[in-house]
């Protein structure tokens, strides 16, 4: 239940520098400022200005405010999240943040949604789009529980960097990940731990004919 349904005031927590209203802090925490820092650490280094940025799972909205904020008015971010609530919570995140003017949002999952998705976000409750319907774009960020070797396995589009957390808890390990990656074409740049007590890693690939100039 969010705040306004349950009659409290909202209030807002401050993610790695980005804000997001109407949230229930974690741990009686409102400030973290190292939260999802190795998605938007990634983020910050490769998306350039004038970019156009596809996000899949939302979630709070963190890296696509990020991502927006790197990539400024001159590009844009396309961000899809399967989940109604969280939906609502990213429009407030976009606004408050100022930067809905570049971000296109779409209710829908991309691919198969987990059941440990659903466990952490909620109902799949949007359109199902396949990963075939990504559009083209500069840089792809994939934070999607366990769907990540499918939808790259997938996809049509060969994006100039893509952002990939990786969920070994639920049996997507990084080397599985990062194997995919490599068979479409693509160079793994870095690997950082994430996640509580750094149980998750982010994978960042650039495409190969990016690395090797041609």
């Amino acid at each position: 239940m969010s705040p306004r349904e349950s009659g409290s005031d909202p209030r807002t927590v401050v993610y790695n520098g980005v804000a997001v209203p109407t949230t229930s802090p974690e741990q009686n925490r409102d400030y973290w400022p190292e939260f999802e820092e190795g998605t938007s650490g990634a983020l910050r280094r490769v998306v350039d200005r004038g970019d156009d940025v596809v996000v899949v799972g939302g979630g709070k909205g963190i890296t696509t405010v990020v991502s927006a904020r790197m990539a400024r008015i001159e590009g844009s971010v396309t961000t899809y999240e399967a989940n109604s609530e969280m939906i609502e919570t990213l429009q407030h995140t976009l606004k408050v943040n100022q930067v809905s003017d570049t971000v296109t949002l779409h209710h829908a999952a991309i691919g198969p949604v987990s059941e440990q998705a659903i466990e952490m976000f909620g109902p799949s409750d949007g359109d199902q789009f396949t990963s075939a319907d990504l559009p083209a774009c500069d840089v792809l960020e994939l934070d999607v529980e366990g769907s990540e070797v499918d939808i790259l396995r997938n996809m049509d589009c060969r994006p100039r960097a893509i952002v990939v957390e990786t969920h070994e808890p639920i049996g997507v390990p990084p080397e599985d990940v990062a194997e995919v990656l490599e068979e479409i074409g693509y160079e793994i740049t870095n690997r950082t731990p994430a996640g509580l007590n750094n149980k998750l890693m982010v994978l960042t690939a650039v495409r190969k004919q990016n690395v090797e100039g041609e």
